[in-house]
C-alpha cells in the first residue's frame, strides 16, 4: 500500500530557498580556513576544524531539512523558526577565528541555541500531530537534540579541550540517533522528490563557491592550460556528482 508521503507532491518552498542562501555565506565564510596555508599547504589542523564546523552546519541543514519534508506547511510559525534559525546561522558563520579555536565557545554556544530552537519547533509539532508514528518521532528528534543542544552549551561554557570534546561527541551522537528512529519513521518517511530537490540545491551552492575559488585561474594574467584542466575537473566531478543525484 502507498504512503501519503510517497503519492502526495512537495515542492521546495520559497522560504526554503531564501534560509539556503545563509548557507551560501557560511559555505565561504568557512572556506577561509583552508587559505591559512602551513609552508603552502593545508595544514591538518586547519583542515579538521573546517570539517568540524562544516558538519556542525550541515547536520542543522539536515535537521531542518526533514523537518520540512515531514510537517513543514508553510505556516507563520514555520515562517518564524526559519528566520529566527537563519538569524542564528549568520552569527554563527562569523563567531569562529580562522587561525585558532578561541572563539570556538561562541561557535559552540550559538550552535547550541540552533538546535533548541529546532528541538521546540519539534515539541511544538508533537502536541499538533494526531497519529501516533508522528507524536513517536517529533518527541524522539526533540529528546536528541535537545541532547545536542546539552553537548554543545556544555563545550562553550567550558572552553577547554574537555567541553570540546564533549560538544564533538553530541554532534557525532546526533548524526547517529535518528537512525533509532527508523520504526517509527518508516511509518511515515520522507518525501523523496523533495528531499532530492533541496539535496541539488545545496550542491549547486557548494559548487557555486568552488567556482569562485577557481575565478582566480581565469584572468588574463593567469590563465593557462591548468586553467583549463582545473575547470574540467571541477565540471567533470559536477557531473559525477548529479549523475548519481538523478538515479
Amino acid at each position: 500500500m502507498t504512503s501519503t508521503s510517497e503519492t502526495t507532491e512537495k515542492h521546495v518552498s520559497k522560504i526554503a530557498l531564501f534560509y539556503d542562501l545563509v548557507f551560501v555565506y557560511m559555505i565561504s565564510k568557512t572556506s577561509e580556513i583552508l587559505h591559512h596555508l602551513s609552508h603552502g599547504r593545508i595544514s591538518l589542523f586547519s583542515f579538521l576544524l573546517f570539517a568540524i564546523i562544516v558538519l556542525i552546519f550541515i547536520s542543522s541543514w539536515m535537521t531542518q531539512t526533514i523537518f520540512t519534508n515531514r510537517y513543514g506547511k508553510g505556516s507563520w510559525s514555520d515562517i518564524g523558526f526559519y528566520f529566527t534559525d537563519m538569524m542564528i546561522l549568520l552569527f554563527m558563520s562569523n563567531s569562529f577565528d580562522t587561525t585558532d579555536l578561541k572563539e570556538m565557545r561562541v561557535l559552540f554556544s550559538s550552535a547550541g541555541l540552533l538546535s533548541t530552537t529546532l528541538a521546540l519547533h519539534y515539541l511544538i509539532t508533537y502536541f499538533q500531530v494526531n497519529k501516533e508514528e508522528d507524536k513517536k518521532i517529533t518527541i524522539s528528534y526533540f529528546r536528541f537534540l535537545i541532547f545536542r543542544a546539552i553537548c554543545l552549551f556544555t563545550g562553550g561554557y567550558l572552553d577547554n579541550i574537555f567541553g570540546f570534546s564533549i560538544a564533538i561527541i553530541g554532534l557525532a551522537f546526533s548524526w547517529i540517533m535518528p537512525s533509532l528512529t527508523k520504526k517509527y519513521t518508516v511509518k511515515h518517511p520522507i518525501h523523496f522528490g523533495h528531499f532530492l530537490e533541496r539535496l541539488n540545491l545545496l550542491v549547486i551552492v557548494i559548487f557555486g563557491e568552488t567556482i569562485i575559488g577557481i575565478a582566480d585561474y581565469f584572468r588574463p594574467t593567469t590563465f593557462n592550460f591548468y586553467s583549463i584542466f582545473i575547470f574540467l575537473l571541477v565540471a567533470f566531478l559536477f557531473l559525477l556528482i548529479f549523475c548519481n543525484l538523478t538515479i
